[in-house]
């Protein structure tokens, strides 16, 4: 095979998108646009000069993978289809809407050796390779760390299909159970809905078996976007900025470190003089990276070259899986909170 012929399923914005990243890629053949909306992959189609499709069942003969930009609800349904005719399939993110169908793909995937790539586009962002390169303690175990991420923006009328944890955390999700090799043992979280149907914030503590903790925050009902995360280590900060494509590593020196500053050492008298300026001195701050980068170009050569050379996929359909879960139990836990705080309303209503 010299280049893996690829039809979109799904031409809305995002379908969009995979389209022309598909079109620009020198080991991919685009075969065609499939979608319910003829307007839609008409127009997709015309741009990439490809043929429309009126189903996936049409389309799937041609080709040898697919990319499925269907909304969320439906990607369980799409992408059983996909792997039972024994395509390979780059499938946006989340996976499905439960763990248990996310898991099922993933597992249908391995058993008939097809490429199931999830579109978590973070894992291409240089900021969060670089912050990587630097946390090899915390990925293989030996030091837990704290992770605090907040993801937000306004209300964009888009992915209205599922709330903000499978909408926004879910990014954040899959990165943490990338970096913290650990079962999660608890979860606890908090939800809050303005615009009906779903969670438009989500608040979520994650607790795992090593004493690392993640905490979480999902909002599309903010008035400034945020894309950032800290990780806090007993060694290292690192702090980045997904937008700006910014990571900042903070390290305190080896004397910090080997205990010379103890209170059992110095006194405060003997540090007065160097309190103003003392955590800028002892401590060693680097900005890691600020380079342009295309998510999507990144993720469709990875895609390609999974199929093609059979190199390991950035975003395996297992992992994302398990994110998939993760976002279930979260999704329970502020629902069930939800329920007790409409039921006390409930009561004290009554009792007023």
């Amino acid at each position: 095979m010299e280049k893996v012929r690829i039809g979109i399923v799904g031409a809305g914005r995002l379908g969009g998108f995979h389209a022309n990243k598909a079109k620009n890629n020198p080991n991919v053949e685009l075969i065609g646009v499939a979608d319910v909306s003829q307007e839609n992959r008409r127009k997709v189609a015309q741009a990439c000069n490809v043929r429309d499709f009126d189903t996936l069942e049409e389309l799937i003969p041609l080709v040898d993978a697919v990319v499925v930009a269907t909304p969320s609800v439906l990607h369980a349904e799409v992408g059983r289809k996909v792997l039972l005719a024994n395509k390979h399939m780059l499938i946006e993110k989340p996976a499905t809407t439960t763990g248990a169908s996310a898991l099922e793909l993933a597992k249908l995937a391995k058993e008939r050796r097809l490429v199931m790539q999830v579109g978590h586009v973070e894992e291409y962002n240089p900021a969060w390779r670089e912050a990587l390169k630097r946390l090899d303690s915390v990925r293989q175990g030996i030091e837990p760390a704290l992770v605090e991420a907040t993801r937000a923006s306004g209300y964009t009328f888009r992915s209205t299909d599922v709330g903000a944890t499978l909408d926004l955390m879910i990014h954040d999700l899959e990165l943490v159970l990338a970096l913290i090799p650990s079962e999660l043992e608890r979860v606890v979280a908090f939800g809050l809905s303005q615009f009906g149907g779903y969670e438009d914030a989500a608040f979520a503590t994650l607790e795992f078996a090593n004493g690392s903790i993640a905490r979480l925050k999902a909002s599309r009902i903010e008035q400034v976007a945020t894309r950032k995360m800290t990780i806090q280590t007993a060694t290292r900060s690192v702090k980045i900025d997904f937008a700006a494509r910014a990571a900042t590593l903070v390290s305190p020196n080896s004397d910090v470190l080997n205990g010379a500053y103890s209170p059992s050492r110095v006194s405060f008298a003997q540090m007065a003089s160097r309190v103003p300026t003392f955590m800028q001195d002892a401590y060693h701050t680097e900005e890691l990276v600020h380079e342009p980068f295309d998510a999507l170009e990144l993720e469709m050569q990875d895609f390609a070259s999974a199929i093609l050379y059979g190199t390991p996929s950035t975003v395996p359909g297992e992992r994302a899986a398990r994110a998939v879960a993760v976002a279930e139990m979260i999704i329970e836990d502020l629902n069930r909170r939800a329920l007790r705080s409409n039921e006390i309303q409930r009561r004290m209503k009554l009792a007023g």
